[in-house]
């Protein structure tokens, strides 16, 4: 530290009344106040200097213990999702129980071929239970010959309907109309004869031979032959418009009717058919044989808890639809993973995989992502609120002695990024619905928002907010009382990151950065 001193000007006379006096003033180097000064300006100098050397070295020894930062780099960044897994063969053809249980819990099985049998197509695999079917034949073929008898007495009687209508027309109204013309041409004749037995009777009365009593009655015969004529044309006359009319519809009614009991008796009867069809189907389904070549797997059941629910096994109930047993093809092998709803956005299928089945000490299989389930699988009141998608990934090098229920790690590559801006995890602060970095810049902590982007579980891609070189906080929690966050909106505190006491150290926070990240250092905090 540099001090600027001026020179001390003593004056050297004094004035008198009315003149100056050339009498000096008293010497301060001869009465020793020079020293005095310079000792005192000597001893500021170093007080001053030592302050600044003191708070250099003890402000940096005390920020050490605080404060940890981490220097913002470029690097090559990798997203790999590794899970454990269960192999299963690919390709698999399940058989189930194709039986109905009508108002039974399902079929009981009664025979099985042993797991793990080869079996080609068409050997047996299973018998169920068909007593029950077998009486619910006998009982169908009952109605079944019920509904024939009288699809057959249906049958007849519209036929009979229909004949009873063309007898009528063809033969009874012809008939009956035949008589009634008989008697009009009757009726017509005795009236010729009576109008001329009465025309001669009159001849015979102007001469005296007739007497009136004889006239009288031959007119009688006359006017009795017109009424009878006048009969058999009304009886003609009824029959051709009343009569047959009413016939007609009488036996067209008894047609239809008879035809839709006809109709309705086929349909019964070609129900009980379907339905004794049906039940001989199965009958015949209750022996199941193999559809293809392939290994008998048991396609046993067990709950969420891992325990085993159903056995399958002679005696055991099966449901309708039930899978019963499994033929799977030995050369396509496959791993089924869960995977966690945060990481499921980064997998695509075609996405290549690296497998490592348990057992098979170091050897890494080649896979691919066959297969990403849409929807989420259901989970229990332990884990309500973590959602997990099932994923299936194909093993294109099939190895010997891999076998269904073993158990697999899969690495599955998902992204890569060349020369990424990166911070670990543990430095970035969520506050609402956005991250922030504290980064220590000019002796003060500094809340430099940061838009992330994918992350490895160990660092964040920055987007944006932060360029290379700059230090962040890797225990920003540590620093919040000395930065000031932007408020959230009263709606949106729930989304916000609960602002509690640290629950790591310093220690294992070094010791995380020294894994993660070699390179990590301390500088002096403001907060100190």
């Amino acid at each position: 530290m540099r001090y600027m001193f001026s020179h001390v000007k003593l004056p050297t006379t004094r004035q008198t009344t009315g003149r100056l006096s050339a009498e000096p003033l008293s010497n301060p180097i001869r009465q020793g106040g020079i020293p005095f000064l310079f000792l005192f300006v000597l001893l500021l100098g170093a007080a001053g200097a030592g302050g600044t050397w003191w708070w250099k070295v003890h402000g940096v020894q005390e920020a050490t213990t605080d404060a940890i930062l981490h220097n913002v780099d470029r690097r090559n960044f990798t997203l790999d999702i590794t899970e454990r897994g269960e192999i299963k063969a690919g390709g698999v053809t399940e058989v189930k129980s194709e039986v109905k249980a009508k108002n039974a819990a399902g079929i009981a099985i009664l025979k099985i071929v042993p797991e793990g049998t080869q079996v080609k197509e068409g050997d047996f695999l299973v018998e169920l239970d068909s007593s029950i079917l077998q009486e619910e034949l006998t009982v169908q073929k009952i109605n079944y010959n019920t509904a024939k008898a009288a699809l057959v007495e249906a049958k007849n009687l519209y036929e009979t309907s229909v004949i009873a209508l063309r007898e009528y027309l063809e033969g009874t109204y012809v008939q009956e109309r035949q008589v009634i013309e008989s008697e009009v041409f009757v009726a017509e004749e005795n009236l010729n004869r009576a109008r001329e037995y009465f025309a001669y009777s009159k001849k015979l009365a102007t001469k005296g031979y007739v007497n009136d009593l004889q006239l009288e009655a031959d007119r009688f015969a006359v006017e009795k032959s017109q009424k009878e004529l006048d009969a058999a044309k009304t009886k003609l006359n009824v029959i051709d418009e009343f009569t047959k009319a009413k016939m007609v519809k009488q036996l067209e009614s008894d047609i239809a009717t008879n035809e839709a009991k006809w109709d309705s008796a086929q349909n019964s009867f070609d129900l009980e058919v379907t339905k004794l069809a049906d039940v001989q189907d199965q009958i015949a389904k209750c022996t199941i044989i193999s559809p293809r070549e392939g290994t008998v797997v048991y396609a046993h059941e067990r709950d969420r808890g891992g325990d085993s629910s159903f056995i399958v096994q002679e005696g055991a109930i099966i449901r309708e639809r039930q899978t019963i047993i499994n033929l799977p093809i030995p050369d396509s092998m496959e791993v089924e993973l869960t995977i966690n709803e945060s990481l499921i956005q980064f997998m695509e299928v075609g996405m290549p995989a690296r497998i490592t089945p348990v057992g098979f000490g170091d050897r890494v299989l080649k896979g691919e992502v066959k297969k990403i389930n849409q929807f989420a699988e259901p989970t229990g009141w332990r884990k309500a609120n973590v959602k997990d998608y099932k994923a299936t990934v194909e093993i294109l090098s099939p190895q010997t002695g891999l076998r269904s229920g073993m158990t697999a790690s899969v690495t599955i590559k998902c992204k890569e990024i060349d020369d990424a801006l990166q911070v670990p995890v543990q430095s970035v602060y969520a506050h609402g619905d956005k991250n922030y970095c504290f980064t220590f810049d000019g002796g003060k902590w500094q809340v430099r928002p940061v838009v992330c982007g994918p992350t490895n579980d160990k660092f964040y891609v920055i987007e944006q907010g932060l360029d290379e070189g700059e230090q962040v906080a890797m225990n920003p929690r540590r620093y919040l009382e000395q930065v000031a966050l932007p408020k959230i909106a009263p709606e949106r505190e729930q989304r916000a990151v609960a602002q509690g006491p640290p629950v790591e150290s310093d220690e294992t926070l070094a010791t995380d950065s020294s894994e993660s990240q070699p390179e990590t250092k301390t500088t002096p905090s403001a907060g100190s």
